[in-house]
């Protein structure tokens, strides 16, 4: 799809004031990546953070679908926990991700399950996040983890988060509720933090970590989502949650969470082959 200055209001706004991107360049980056990022977000409702004012303001995350919105923006009916209803926003197109750019959207999450199906997770996520600027420790707690899951016959998958950290995707069957998986999330991180208590945490209070890899495993319920594989990140780097291989997390002793970012992600994709192909 074509984008020119007059698909979206105001394309010269600054977005990102110490990168100087704009708009029209976060819309342009999602119309490049959406064959990418389509596939792990069809059918899920959405929560973006949109940031009016730029990422040197405070933004807030949205998640109803506005009357006004146009048609191809999606209509997710999904159920509430007072028994509701709310219409939440489903992309599905290319379309749909420029519209949400235009919005001053930077960052899409995404739920663990699908709409039809949202009390099912079809993958559980562990988030792991530092404590301090040591990437390196993050790359062992990931690797450790990866070993603990491959002995259990779990297939794993990783991303950088374009922010802190990585996350460690684990498909899942469409079998059990969240009210089931949430606890076999907890047992595995408090696994993981007893293979290597020197390193990791399961301590929720922040102050009570030191400088350990928090291995978040809240995240996997029902009302919670994750960054969405590709969504830009709202930081000095402008950095991507992007899908890397476990090689990659084993060789690259300089690996960081936004390794990839606006500037280099094309290269990325368009040269290396897709590492959660058969997700």
């Amino acid at each position: 799809m074509e984008i020119n200055k007059v698909t979206i209001t105001h394309p010269d706004k600054i977005l990102y004031p110490n990168l100087k991107i704009t708009k029209e360049d976060v819309a342009q980056y999602y119309n490049f990546i959406a064959d990418y990022m389509l596939p792990y977000i069809k059918n899920r409702p959405l929560s973006l953070l949109q940031f009016p004012a730029g990422i040197s303001e405070e933004g807030f995350f949205h998640k109803h679908a506005a009357k006004y919105y146009p048609s191809y923006i999606k209509r997710l009916n999904i159920p509430t926990s007072h028994h509701g209803i709310i219409e939440m926003i489903g992309i599905s197109n290319a379309k749909g991700l420029v519209y949400m750019a235009g919005q001053n959207t930077i960052e899409l999450h995404v739920a663990l399950a699908t709409a039809k199906k949202i009390m099912f997770p079809d993958q559980i996520i562990l988030d792991l996040d530092p404590s301090d600027e040591d990437f390196e420790k993050v790359r062992q707690v990931a690797l450790i983890t990866k070993q603990i899951l491959d002995k259990n016959s779990f297939p794993s998958y990783v991303k950088t988060s374009g922010s802190r950290g990585l996350h460690i995707h684990v498909p899942l069957k469409i079998k059990h509720d969240f009210n089931t998986v949430k606890p076999i999330t907890k047992q595995l991180a408090q696994l993981i933090h007893e293979a290597i208590p020197e390193l990791a945490t399961i301590e929720m209070r922040k102050n009570k970590r030191g400088n350990k890899v928090f291995i978040d495993y809240l995240r996997n319920d029902f009302s919670a989502t994750a960054v969405a594989p590709y969504s830009l990140r709202a930081n000095k780097w402008a950095g991507i949650a992007t899908p890397i291989t476990w090689g990659e997390v084993a060789k690259d002793t300089k690996l960081v969470a936004y390794k990839y970012n606006i500037n280099n992600i094309r290269e990325r994709v368009t040269k290396t082959a897709n590492p959660w192909a058969d997700l």
